[in-house]
């Protein structure tokens, strides 16, 4: 596999509409997780669960822990994503 990281972790991109990144962070908020990407893990694993009827808690095991350091959102006001190349003018 092309975005296999090693022979447990696969990394997973997709083009979203420019509104779903601040939803996301808003939800992820809400639902008091620490992370967008631990946010998107918990509603892929909850779709797989419910339309492959596979065990969430077992899905919800499998995935990687949360990177950052905190455990929690930090500021990003002023920091911006870390893995996108940008330019200002």
């Amino acid at each position: 596999m092309p975005f296999r990281l090693d022979e447990h972790r696969a990394k997973i991109q997709f083009l979203a509409s420019a509104r779903l990144p601040s939803l996301i962070y808003k939800a992820a908020i809400r639902a008091e997780l620490p992370s967008n990407t631990a946010y998107i893990q918990r509603a892929v694993c909850e779709a797989l669960a419910r339309d492959l009827g596979m065990p969430l808690a077992e899905l919800v095991d499998e995935q990687p822990p949360v990177r950052t350091k905190a455990g929690q959102f930090r500021d990003h006001r002023f920091t911006g994503p870390g893995n996108t190349v940008e330019q200002v003018r």
